[in-house]
């Protein structure tokens, strides 16, 4: 909070001095933006559901654009001059919603704001998607992901579970640690969705 008040000292000193008219300049580098990718599911049989994914929750700390790192002594902290190219809920489910509709395994996949009916719903919460310093220079990439899958028009749960997958990075730098968180990212994703497939598979094999 102590930049934007920084910077509203600086623009009142300058009204007083004509060798600010020209701006503000900074040297401050623009920040590196990263995406995670879609992962390439499996193909199979067509199921008769349309799903929504619902915009994911996020444990503490991991709900904004920032890429967290994990430290020992229980710290957790961010990259400097790095971020997601949205807020991590918003990018992580843009990723399963483009990779389910890939698969070509159901008739439909939808986010939040999708404007047709939905058979099925999947949920989900980030509970861990950081860089874990904890056991050395080299970070591992955490991905844990906890989720629900149920009937849309009942709203009864078919399953929960949770998955929890690691990559190392190949070095500690920016672009090795997102491509491990990544990777990551894609094992937990994939089995996300093959779960879903087969409870939604047993769902409507129930059904008369």
């Amino acid at each position: 909070m102590k930049a934007p008040i920084t910077a509203v000292v600086v623009l009142a000193a300058c009204t007083g001095f004509a060798g600010c008219a020209g701006g503000l300049r900074s040297n401050v580098p623009a920040p590196l933006v990263y995406r995670i990718g879609a992962p390439q599911l499996s193909g199979g049989d067509l199921l008769a559901a349309d799903l929504l994914v619902a915009l994911p929750t996020t444990a503490p700390g991991l709900d904004g654009q920032q890429i967290a790192t994990r430290w020992p002594g229980l710290r957790f902290d961010y990259y400097a001059n790095a971020r997601w190219a949205a807020p991590l809920p918003a990018m992580l489910q843009a990723a399963l919603i483009e990779a389910l509709q890939g698969s070509r395994r159901l008739r439909s996949a939808q986010g939040d704001l999708g404007r047709f009916r939905a058979t099925h719903v999947l949920t989900f919460e980030v509970r861990r998607f950081e860089a874990d310093y904890t056991a050395g220079a080299t970070p591992v990439a955490h991905v844990t992901l906890a989720a629900t899958i149920g009937r849309q028009p009942d709203r009864r749960v078919l399953a929960s579970w949770s998955v929890a997958t690691q990559e190392p990075a190949a070095a500690n730098r920016l672009t090795e640690v997102v491509a491990a968180l990544d990777t990551a990212f894609g094992r937990a994703a994939t089995e996300l969705a093959t779960r879903s497939f087969d409870a939604i598979g047993a769902d409507l094999a129930r059904q008369p």
